[in-house]
């Protein structure tokens, strides 16, 4: 890939009046069909682009910003293209960053085995950084708005802050260590990956990942081949979800998807209770397993399946008219719906199950 570079077309120090005497404003202009950009702290919006070129737009802020502490690095490496956004590590390993709030306190740990090699690669070493909302250390974020051609590529890479993308069409990887992912009217390919912190997409056409080891999830209004959650701890909210696959995952929290019209479903909660109400049911596997919590499956009218529901302990409940019962005892039941073409199973470790 050739990238052509246009580097600091602006640098300009904002006027006293509205910004403190060191922020100061830089923008990057590249010619490149994909883009990784990798920052530590601050807000990172992603925006469509007018043209077919993908600018970027830094603005560094806060009472201790300075041009000699934070400096840009352009570069091609495994990634691709990538600007870098260099914060000064090698003096100060603690940052103040006020939009975290009171008492939020963020720590990334590189150069361990195992950590992100994106980390290591930007800051080389065994480095434990730590953010709070407040306290000691510089004062200092860069905030970056991102513009993104259609069918362009681009990857943020984020520490601790925000990320906000909106009307964008274009493949985005959204990366963030510590704090929310929101994306609002979508179209590509989406991965949105947090350590901790929400995930919120409102409107998506096209494939989704949504990966959050700590953090809740809501999805909506979204339509593509595979819509793929997977959280460590936190609940997940879908509605109105038109796919050839759905795959809700969760360490530990409750799942409730509405609105969905899927060809297979998987949705498997190692505690908590799972709601699934389906619009359209394609002829594909069915499942949905928790180890602790109830279970409620609300079928299409038109639904054709064959469906077994187990639990170790709790009700199994049956409140669908046209069902065939072909088998049932305290914990286990075996039902046919109209042909019995998708195949279902229920399997709650510890709680009730019902079919409506």
């Amino acid at each position: 890939m050739t990238m052509r570079l246009l580097a600091t077309l602006i640098l300009i120090l904002l006027p006293a009046a509205c910004a403190l005497a060191g922020e100061f404003h830089q923008t990057f202009d590249f010619d490149a069909d994909a883009l990784q950009i990798r920052n530590m702290i601050g807000k990172v919006e992603v925006v469509p682009a007018g043209g077919d070129r993908i600018k970027v737009s830094l603005q560094v802020r806060g009472k201790d910003a300075d041009q000699d502490l934070i400096t840009f690095d352009t570069r091609t490496d495994g990634d691709g293209d990538v600007l870098a956004i260099q914060f000064p590590i090698q003096d100060h390993r603690e940052y103040v960053y006020p939009a975290m709030g009171s008492g939020s306190v963020a720590s990334f740990h590189y150069g361990k085995k195992g950590s992100d090699s994106w980390w290591r690669r930007l800051f080389g070493g065994d480095r434990k950084i730590t953010v709070r909302g407040e306290g000691d250390g510089p004062e200092i974020w860069v905030d970056a708005r991102v513009e993104v051609p259609a069918d362009h590529a681009v990857t943020v890479k984020l520490g601790a802050g925000t990320i906000e993308a909106r009307d964008v069409d274009a493949d985005l990887v959204l990366d963030s260590h510590f704090g929310p992912i929101t994306a609002r009217d979508m179209a590509g390919a989406l991965l949105c990956d947090t350590g901790s912190g929400a995930v919120r997409v409102i409107g998506m056409e096209g494939r989704l990942t949504v990966d959050t080891g700590s953090g809740s999830v809501g999805v909506s209004g979204c339509a593509g081949p595979a819509l793929l959650v997977d959280t460590g701890s936190g609940s997940v909210e879908a509605a109105d979800i038109d796919c050839r696959q759905l795959v809700i995952d969760t360490g530990s929290g409750p799942v409730r998807a509405r609105g969905v019209r899927a060809d297979q479903a998987h949705i498997d909660t190692g505690s908590g209770s799972v709601q699934l109400q389906l619009d359209r049911m394609g002829g594909g596997d069915f499942r949905v397993d928790t180890g602790s919590g109830s279970i409620t499956l609300e079928l299409p009218a038109d639904a054709s399946a064959s469906i077994l529901a187990e639990n170790g302990s709790g009700s199994l409940n049956l409140e669908r008219q046209d069902a065939v019962v072909e088998h049932k005892s305290d914990h286990e039941m075996k039902l046919v719906v109209g042909s019995g073409e998708a195949s279902v199973d229920l399997d709650a470790g510890s709680g009730s199950i019902t079919v409506k």
